[in-house]
């Protein structure tokens, strides 16, 4: 049957094409039922109000890889999709639309409210679902959990209901991250850090009842109203005789003692610094520690309260102008200064967060940390790269109580009922139940907490919720809990190992007994061409959906591994402008060859059928005999390919996974043994041999695809239905991956065709050193004291006098040169070129001989400007770099010219 193999890939005629066919005919769905082995994987759920970005290009097509590789190894797999209501983002998507409209969520009132948001996320909620579809990724949609789903919600407040009553849960004041924009508590996750210049002020703390002062540094001089310290540290030996005096605060007036403590860091401005417990984290610690005052001065949208007196409603940095400008005037500024550090800023609204002591719901994490340490220690949860398990750990060790409570209206309201005066309150599912857990009356009116849960305090829950897990003391398990938990595999990066895998893994361990996954693979982070890491706010990041219009998904998912080796980040060169990635050719160019290597064989098996229409699974394979050492050779390379791609996938050395599958498909199968086959089927003019042939390399072909469909399912896809060798009614997915066979490996003959390429590269080199046109056929002579490899070689002389564009090839013992020829060594076979008649010696010579001074000459330049001192230290560190990566370009390109020159002499 002719088959029709279009000349080019075009990869918008079939992506669609087959995704839609693959949803139509449910492919990728599961009920855990379908075999004795599972695998599955929990998708980290991308935001309701996301976009498709660089980073979830690479950690879907990671976790597409596990699953399709596992699907066709014959496993049931599972690959749980999912959405997460995120709640700040998507209450402030909301809140912006009603703006436009003259509105305010409190003109709604709550209810009407959350009605706005539910309208909001069913219109224009989940667009990164169906861009991540555009990825090709194959997992059951019809799993697809949103975290604000019932039965996620019903799980969410038993859990809570249990951590309170275990007294896990509590109420209680500390300094959290606070934005003024939004007015909620943030989690430490939706705080970013960036560098800032500001100034640090040393204020003059005068002593009571003196003219002497003590110099205070800060850098937040509008906070000097809640200051209610000065600490030093208990070592600074300048100090020690102060600590117990007091000192006065200045415009406030207020009388403070000088207390020791370590958090005063000798180092840090001059040693003394205002400890103000309401408005820093590390300050509220001394005060607990001090038993000290806590006076808060900032009012929720960060502006001064009444505590700042005069400065009372103006802003937060107004008020440090303001307050800075009084103490200058007071003569009570002793200096300011430039000054760089880190502050936190809302990933939301893009303001500085402000630290800010509030009553909050927290967890106890110390009783949740221990068991979570131990599974991690244990290698029961593996992490990749292994270092992560020491950051892990450190961190689980000192882990701190986490802030729960959010003050928005769009996320799980938090199970907690008051009675009217607030006295009492408990934890319940509903009002009733907390009347009869606080011993009150039926019909007692309680009012419920009006803030909602942290969204992590949904996701930590994730690998049960998302197998509909139903935590009521009755109904813990289901089929997919049965089938599928713990994962296997989780994908993510390694910025969230805290705030989510952390308490995954201590919520399954706590709630179902069980860890929640058996590795953990962290993801490479994607920098710019200059070290930056992608990103919207950087404006350095094109749109991913760009790339894969010009490039094609393929492409781009196979750049994407190909560039991200575990545990080390990407770096791309990126065009905002143009919207590229330049780099994604290399995936452009790899699905090309593999498309025309298909197409070239394809094409060879019609020619060797004529007018015959022949079932390509009932022509006679090649017997053992009939096969020559390049056939041998390509079965073996496949064959170890197959050994070696199983090890990198697991072991999680994905980047390793693709460049084996590239270096084997285009080189080893591609470059050389197709035309290896154009060789051999040009020498037999015998029909049954060249169909057997062809059959031969279609086989080791469709081997390639099995290989390749997990990164690149869209072209095998295709092609695999252009072939029709197998059942053309069937997915390529649902086909077995290729095992590798123990009696087609053969080392030797790898050993010896690796051999065979060097000599045909080396021959080729020596024929671009002397710019020898490509078109010029030259003897070639090859001498080896090894009989064995001359037999071998004799044996391929044809394939050899193809690679290296030659009409005449000796293989031989004798190692004498012959006259005029071009001589080279490799592995102690020499090689010998003739290209008498093919360069113009003498013109050769005198061209060589003056390029090597013209080299030397600016080598001598080069050398000189580089021990010049005044230039090395005045120069810019890229323009000395430069000379040097110059200087060395030269000494390589003269050694090049000399070695040249020696083989015409």
């Amino acid at each position: 049957m002719k088959r029709e193999f279009p000349k080019s890939f075009q990869p918008h005629d079939c992506e669609g094409k087959w995704y839609d066919e693959w949803q139509k005919n449910k492919i990728y769905a599961t009920d855990g039922n379908k075999g004795s082995e599972h695998y599955s994987i929990l998708m980290p759920p991308p935001n309701v109000t996301g976009i498709l970005h660089f980073g979830h290009v690479l950690n879907q097509t990671l976790q597409d890889i596990y699953i399709r590789r596992n699907r066709m190894l014959g496993k049931d797999v599972c690959w749980f999709p999912g959405m997460d209501h995120a709640g700040i983002a998507t209450q402030s998507k909301v809140e912006a639309a009603l703006k436009e409209e003259g509105l305010t969520r409190y003109d709604l009132g709550r209810e009407k409210f959350v009605e706005r948001v539910w309208e909001w996320k069913e219109k224009y909620g989940g667009i990164i679902l169906k861009q991540l579809a555009k990825l090709g990724i194959s997992c059951d949609w019809d799993k697809t959990l949103f975290t604000m789903d019932e039965s996620a919600s019903n799980a969410i407040q038993e859990v809570f209901i249990q951590l309170f009553d275990e007294g896990l849960i509590y109420k209680g004041k500390r300094i959290i991250n606070w934005s003024p924009l939004s007015q909620t508590a943030l989690s430490d996750e939706e705080v970013e850090f960036r560098e800032v210049s500001e100034e640090l002020y040393t204020l003059r703390y005068y002593f009571e009842n003196s003219d002497e002062y003590l110099m205070v540094s800060t850098v937040r001089t509008e906070t000097i109203f809640g200051d209610v310290a000065v600490a030093v540290n208990p070592n600074d030996e300048r100090f020690k005789d102060k600590i117990g005096m007091n000192v006065i605060v200045p415009i406030v007036g207020r009388v403070v003692p000088i207390i020791a403590d370590e958090h005063a860091d000798p180092e840090f401005g001059t040693g003394c610094v205002k400890i103000t417990p309401a408005h820093d984290p590390n300050d509220f610690l001394v005060g607990q520690r001090h038993n000290l005052e806590i006076i808060n001065t900032i009012n929720h949208d960060a502006t001064m309260n009444s505590n700042a007196g005069e400065y009372a409603g103006l802003d937060r940095f107004e008020a440090r102008k303001a307050v800075t400008a009084k103490l200058r005037e007071l003569d009570m500024l002793e200096k300011a200064e430039a000054y760089v550090h880190n502050v936190g800023f809302s990933q939301r609204g893009g303001e500085p967060v402000e630290p800010y002591l509030s009553s909050q719901w927290f967890v106890s994490m110390q009783p949740l940390a221990a068991d979570a340490i131990r599974v991690v220690k244990e290698g029961q949860v593996r992490f990749h790269p292994a270092h992560w398990v020491k950051t892990y750990e450190h961190w689980m060790t000192g882990i701190r109580d986490w802030c729960i409570s959010r003050q928005l209206w769009w996320g799980h309201r938090i199970p907690v009922y008051y009675t009217e005066d607030g006295t009492q309150f408990t934890a319940a599912r509903n009002s009733t139940e907390a009347c009869k857990k606080m011993n009150l009356p039926e019909g007692t009116k309680l009012n419920q907490d009006p803030d909602v849960l942290d969204t992590w305090f949904s996701s930590w829950l994730w690998p049960l919720t998302t197998m509909h897990w139903k935590h009521d003391g009755i109904t813990e398990s289901t089929p997919d809990l049965e089938a599928f938990h713990p994962t296997d595999l989780l994908v993510t990066a390694p910025d969230i190992i805290f705030f989510w895998v952390a308490r995954m893994i201590m919520a399954s361990v706590k709630f179902h007994h069980e860890i929640p996954f058996k590795d953990v693979y962290f993801t490479s982070t994607i920098r710019d061409g200059q070290g930056r890491k992608l990103s919207k706010s950087l404006g350095n990041s094109p749109d991913p959906l760009n790339i894969i219009e010009k490039y094609g998904t393929d492409a781009t998912r196979f750049t994407m591994i190909y560039l991200a080796p575990l545990g080390q980040d990407i770096k791309m060169e990126v065009d905002v402008i143009k919207q590229d990635v330049p780099s994604v050719e290399i995936g452009r160019n790899f699905a090309n060859k593999v498309w025309n290597s298909g197409r070239f064989l394809l094409m060879k098996l019609d020619e060797a059928m004529g007018e015959n229409d022949i079932d390509i699974n009932k022509i006679i394979d090649l017997t053992d005999a009939e096969l020559t050492a390049s056939d041998k050779w390509i079965r073996s390379k496949f064959n170890t390919t197959i050994d070696a791609l199983n090890k990198s996938l697991d072991d999680f050395k994905v980047t390793e996974y693709a460049r084996i599958l590239y270096d084997f498909i285009w080189s080893d199968f591609c470059a050389w043994y197709v035309e290896i086959v154009k060789v051999q089927f040009a020498q037999n003019e015998s029909a049954d041999y060249r169909l057997s042939l062809m059959k031969f390399a279609i086989d080791i072909y469709e081997g390639i695809l099995l290989m390749l469909h997990p990164v690149m399912p869209f072209i095998t896809e295709e092609i695999w239905h252009i072939l029709c060798v197998k059942n053309q009614e069937e997915s390529i997915s649902l086909e077995r991956s290729p095992e590798s066979n123990p009696a087609y490996r053969d080392s030797a003959i790898e050993t010896n065709f690796e051999l065979l390429q060097l000599i045909v590269e080396e021959v080729r080199r020596l024929r671009a050193s002397m710019q020898i046109q490509p078109s010029k056929k030259l003897p070639v002579t090859i001498a080896s004291a090894d009989e064995k490899i001359i037999a071998f070689l004799n044996e391929q002389v044809n394939s050899l006098a193809y690679f290296m564009k030659s009409d005449k090839i000796e293989i031989t013992s004798s190692t004498e040169k012959p006259e005029g020829a071009l001589a080279s060594v490799i592995r102690e076979i020499s090689i010998f070129l003739d290209a008498d008649g093919a360069i113009d010696i003498p013109a050769e010579k005198a061209r060589l001989e003056k390029e090597i001074g013209r080299l030397e000459g600016n080598i001598s330049g080069c050398e000189r400007k580089l021990s010049n001192e005044k230039f090395v230290q005045n120069a810019s560190a890229e323009i000395v770099q430069n000379e040097r990566e110059k200087l060395e370009s030269m000494r390589n390109s003269l050694a090049q010219v000399k070695e040249n020159l020696s083989n015409l002499k």
